[in-house]
């Protein structure tokens, strides 16, 4: 076991509703309800505070490179999904014989799978049946795994203990004993009285490893609509409003919405200044899909099928770049009518409409040099892509390629390649189209890299998510041989802001891209730098514990390798090298930086960047009269054995071949320090 601190990380909370009621007096535009919704509704990310403790406290998590593991985190009662799984506000899920029967298996098997789709509410309901289970209700714990694969043997069983995990977006099948070894789990659970609430998908719930699991999987289904909204608009003191919903919302209830899209009407009307607002939330509601089925209407394009062709394909390229250079989107249409066939040699470009009637036939309007679609409809431009991609599912590759051709493209200005990124993130992030994010990763390269980072750490963040992304950064540096490009991508991540909220996640990516690096990478070396700069302890925990494993060889060969580079990385900047100097006055601490320091002056790839950072070490500590004698007094430890004082030939001669008085006193003191332990040993 090590102190719960070690685990401790940043946390974006799973959508969830928020129980706090609005302001009396909230501006417009403020959302008491933001957008995005696991469960029963929508939340905001927030910080978990790792503060708890007792026998419930967050159980051991070391943050090894080799290791699966799963690291509990408390869910508290300032969870959104915990206030609105509470007695009062908790809203039934229409197939209620379900509910009941869940209840009933949790109780039988200790472990229950909520299979649904993500934004039916089911995090929420989750809660609920563990709130429910005994009595006192058992302290809950979501678990956040760290792994190659779903495993049961890194699952906690605390006794009086309820945990939630969440197996959507699963990035390839689990082994074909996960259903078999849940089963057990959920047993070994019962005996302790605790319980086990899985969260899964019909994508992925499937399968002959899922079949064990049938006897307690459960379909789950959202919640009534009208009941969900009608509960939040009294949560948040606009019960005034429930009147509103008899008055043009009939076709939304017959429709069964999502919790999720439930939530997003309830912050619509929540918001709302008045019921003159009415008809506008009920057409955003409705995803524009009146206005949307007009603008690609034949009816309205009069002329041949070419001519309704260009202008449909003038509506999506104008949604993919709302707001971009006119020139932009024309290029945008005109990539797509290529990848079409659609054949437009210079004689039918000069003769075709120009790009001013184009433009115009789609209804889109230019402001200066920018093409916008109607403004006065919010979220029209994301909902045309929304539209494009459920009516042409057989063309999503082809869309997906296009699209991010648009963006890779260097022709198009960075600003509006942009737009483009941002836009096929909302569309990824929204639809759960995991191709999208993995072209992004492997079609932007070089200068439009950055664009890829960007997109990748904001679906990182993601409540829904981003646990597919996180798995997917792993997936790719844990190949054998993965892309250069791919390496690059999830260093530059890690290094960012995703690294800096979720460090024990970004530090195990990073440690493994260490290890297709070369030793001293400049790219390495920043991103241990940043993570030094901002979370300095997770960084030496991380470091210490890669460093212990090898020590004790429970590394293999290409852990060795992962390790040695980190290190590298870490000791290659003044910050990381203050870190590890830190530790210095620690026996073990020491012990192992000296064993690392000499693997590495051992090791024929590594000595190049190891003589640059022992210089670089020498010119800053040869006179800092606060460390120079500490940095001496380490690195006489390190060439002690005669062995390893090769290494300091090419440090000790100077380019004007004098020797150089530093390394000089280090040569004198290791050959002493070795004399005396030989002395010391001799009976």
């Amino acid at each position: 076991m090590i102190d719960h601190e070690q685990g401790q990380r940043d946390r974006t909370d799973s959508t969830a509703p928020s129980a706090e009621p609005a302001a009396p007096n909230e501006p417009a535009g403020h959302s008491p309800l933001p957008q995005g919704g696991e469960t029963n509704g929508q939340s905001h990310p927030g910080l978990v505070n790792f503060t708890h403790s007792g026998k419930h406290g967050i159980q051991a998590y070391n943050l090894h490179l080799n290791r699966d593991q799963v690291i509990p985190v408390p869910i508290t009662e300032s969870d959104a999904d915990y206030k609105a799984s509470q007695e009062g506000r908790f809203v039934l899920p229409r197939n209620s014989d379900q509910w009941v029967a869940a209840s009933k298996l949790l109780d039988t098997y200790g472990i229950v799978v909520l299979c649904a789709a993500p934004g039916s509410g089911r995090r929420t309901a989750a809660m609920r049946l563990l709130h429910t289970a005994t009595n006192p209700a058992p302290t809950i714990f979501d678990l956040d795994p760290e792994w190659s694969k779903p495993s049961v043997r890194p699952l906690p069983e605390e006794a009086a203990t309820g945990y939630v995990l969440d197996l959507s977006d699963l990035p390839e099948r689990p082994d074909g004993r996960l259903g078999t070894d849940l089963v057990g789990h959920g047993e070994d659970l019962r005996k302790k009285n605790s319980f086990l609430v899985i969260l899964a998908t019909p994508a992925d719930w499937y399968g002959h490893w899922a079949e064990p699991t049938l006897p307690f999987t459960i379909r789950l289904e959202s919640p009534d609509a009208r009941a969900l909204v009608t509960a939040e608009l009294r949560a948040h003191h606009r019960g005034d409003r429930v009147a509103w919903l008899e008055e043009k919302f009939g076709d939304i209830w017959k429709a069964n919405p999502s919790a999720r899209a439930a939530w997003r009407l309830a912050s619509r009307l929540i918001r709302a200044f008045g019921p003159e607002d009415i008809p506008a939330i009920v057409k955003d509601f409705g995803d524009w899909h009146t206005e949307i089925e007009s603008l690609l209407s034949e009816d309205r394009v009069r002329g041949s099928d070419a001519q309704l062709l260009s202008t449909r394909v003038m509506v999506w390229a104008g949604a993919l770049l709302h707001g971009g250079q006119s020139r932009s989107v024309i290029k945008a249409a005109d990539d797509l009518l290529a990848r079409l066939d659609f054949e437009r040699e210079p004689a039918n470009v000069l003769t075709d409409a120009t790009t001013s009637s184009r433009l115009e036939a789609a209804k889109i309007t230019r402001n200066g040099d920018r093409a916008l679609h109607n403004e006065t409809m919010e979220g029209l431009p994301a909902a045309i892509l929304r539209h494009l991609w459920d009516e042409f599912p057989t063309q999503r590759d082809l869309l997906r390629t296009w699209a991010i051709g648009i963006a890779a493209d260097r022709t198009i200005p960075e600003e509006d390649a942009r737009r483009v990124t941002t836009a096929l993130l909302a569309l990824a992030v929204h639809r759960h189209d995991r191709a999208i994010l993995d072209g992004l990763a492997s079609d932007l390269t070089g200068p439009r890299r950055v664009l890829a980072v960007e997109s990748l750490t904001k679906a990182a963040g993601d409540a829904e998510f981003g646990r597919y992304v996180s798995n997917r950064l792993r997936q790719w540096v844990d190949a054998k041989t993965p892309s250069a490009n791919k390496v690059d991508l999830v260093i530059e991540i890690c290094a960012g802001a995703w690294g800096i909220d979720q460090p024990v996640l970004a530090l195990t990516r990073l440690g493994k891209a260490a290890g297709h690096k070369d030793f001293g990478s400049a790219t390495v070396v920043h991103a241990f730098q940043q993570l030094s700069l901002r979370r300095p302890d997770e960084v030496r925990k991380a470091v210490d514990q890669w460093l212990s494993d090898v020590e004790s060889g429970q590394a293999d060969a290409t852990v060795r390798r992962q390790t040695l580079g980190a290190f590298l990385a870490l000791v290659s900047s003044d910050e990381g090298t203050d870190l590890v100097l830190n530790d210095v006055p620690a026996r073990q601490a020491r012990l192992r930086l000296v064993r690392a320091w000499q693997k590495l002056l051992s090791t024929d790839a590594a000595v190049k960047a190891v003589d640059r950072q022992l210089t670089r070490w020498q010119e800053r500590f040869q006179d800092n009269p606060e460390r120079r004698e500490l940095v001496l007094d380490l690195l006489t430890d390190i060439f002690t054995p005669p062995s390893r004082r090769s290494g300091l030939d090419g440090l000790m001669v100077t380019e004007e071949s004098a020797i150089d008085p530093f390394w000089r006193e280090v040569l004198e003191r290791a050959a002493c320090r070795y004399r005396e332990s030989e002395e010391a040993s001799t009976p």
